[in-house]
C-alpha cells in the first residue's frame, strides 16, 4: 500500500462497500477519506486511510480490471494487535492458520479479505 498522502492504494472488491467500511472503521481504525454514493444512498466506494495507507473499497470493478487484494495479504501495525483480533472476531472475521515461517495468525475478513495485524517494529 502506498502512503496516504500519495495517489490511491489497492482497489479492494467487496460485495457490500457499506458493511465494510464499518468494519474496517470499527476494527482496523480505518479513516474515511472520501465516500461516493449512488441516487438511492448505496455506497458505491469510498478511500480510507489505514496504518497512514490508502486503499479503496468498491463493489465495482471494472470489467477485465483484476481487483487487488483479494488473494493477498494487507498488513497492518497496531499498538494492540490482540485487541484488533478480538475486535475482528466479534464483528465476523475469521482466523486462518499461520502461512509462513512468521507464525502471525491472518484474519479473514467478512468481505473474503485477509489481513495480518504485527505490533510495534523493535527498534535492531
Amino acid at each position: 500500500m502506498r502512503p496516504a498522502n500519495d495517489a490511491p492504494g489497492p482497489l479492494l472488491s467487496v460485495s457490500d462497500t457499506a458493511e465494510a467500511v464499518a468494519f474496517y472503521t470499527d476494527v482496523l481504525d480505518a479513516v474515511q477519506l472520501q465516500r461516493e454514493c449512488l441516487l438511492d444512498g448505496r455506497v458505491l466506494q469510498a478511500e480510507l486511510a489505514v496504518d497512514g495507507h490508502r486503499l479503496t473499497v468498491s463493489e465495482w470493478n471494472e470489467a477485465g480490471s483484476p481487483a487487488e487484494g483479494r488473494d493477498g495479504v494487507l498488513t497492518i501495525e497496531r499498538t494492540d494487535p490482540d485487541a484488533v483480533l478480538r475486535r475482528a472476531l466479534a464483528a465476523g472475521a475469521r482466523v486462518e492458520p499461520p502461512a509462513g515461517p512468521a507464525h502471525q495468525p491472518t484474519l479473514r475478513d467478512p468481505a473474503g479479505l485477509c489481513w495480518t495485524v504485527v505490533g510495534p517494529r523493535r527498534p535492531a
